[in-house]
């Protein structure tokens, strides 16, 4: 579903993707999600980075080589307590940013603190 910039989507996104200047904000609240074009082709591709709401633990996932790619094509349930953040590019254009969340998971948007999002070490 189609979401608004609210002040928690700012604030994950300065956090996973702070060079991302577009409008296009998605919510799943599915508890699934399934990791496709993980590399580049025909212009298409998806980035996936994690937050970690408890604590702001932010985690971007690895690039890997497409010989190589254990999770491409893997579907996952999302833990509790996690929003993961995708970044879709279709044939070179930017296609928005979807949070991936578990079912019932919006309230976990009110719950991001500006003060507790830092870096994977």
């Amino acid at each position: 579903m189609k979401i608004s910039k609210t002040k928690a989507v700012r604030e994950i996104l300065k956090a996973t993707f702070p060079d991302y200047k577009g409008r296009k904000f998605f919510l799943d609240d599915s508890g699934k999600v399934t990791f496709y074009d993980t590399n580049w082709g025909g212009g298409t591709r998806n980035y996936y980075t994690a937050v970690r709401v408890a604590d702001g633990l932010v985690e971007a996932l690895p690039e890997m080589s497409p010989w190589a790619n254990p999770v491409e094509g893997k579907t996952v349930d999302l833990p509790e307590g996690y929003i993961l953040v995708q970044r879709s590019y279709f044939q070179g254009v930017d296609s928005g940013v979807t949070l991936h969340v578990k079912v019932g998971g919006h309230e976990l948007l009110a719950q991001v603190d500006s003060k507790l999002i830092r870096q994977a070490a």
